[in-house]
């Protein structure tokens, strides 16, 4: 069970790295529309948008991209990906994320 816990939390923590790295491509592209004279929204800023959905993984060691202690290295982590899709298997789910 807690190497489920930790596939979920590891997920959760890439989804929300892919949201800040989008959030950051709609922050540069309205900055390019402003220069530009066109505005239709306004986008809060790269701090704002943290600010607003701060995470763990918004912590200092990972801001240092320093793997936290005790965090699995690839061939570990592959492992787990192949442990927990025999788990959904076994469940009657997908596995598809």
């Amino acid at each position: 069970m807690e190497q489920y816990l930790q596939h979920l939390v590891r997920q959760q923590a890439a989804n929300h790295r892919g949201q800040v790295r989008i959030h950051e491509c709609l922050y540069q592209l309205s900055l390019s529309q402003q220069g530009q004279g066109f505005a239709p929204f306004a986008c809060p800023t790269p701090d704002q948008f943290r600010a607003e959905v701060a995470w763990p993984g918004d912590w200092p060691e990972a801001q240092a991209k320093e793997a936290p202690a005790g965090a699995p290295g690839d061939a570990e982590e592959a492992c787990m990906d192949e442990e927990m899709t025999n788990l959904l298997g076994f469940l009657g789910g997908s596995g598809a994320t």
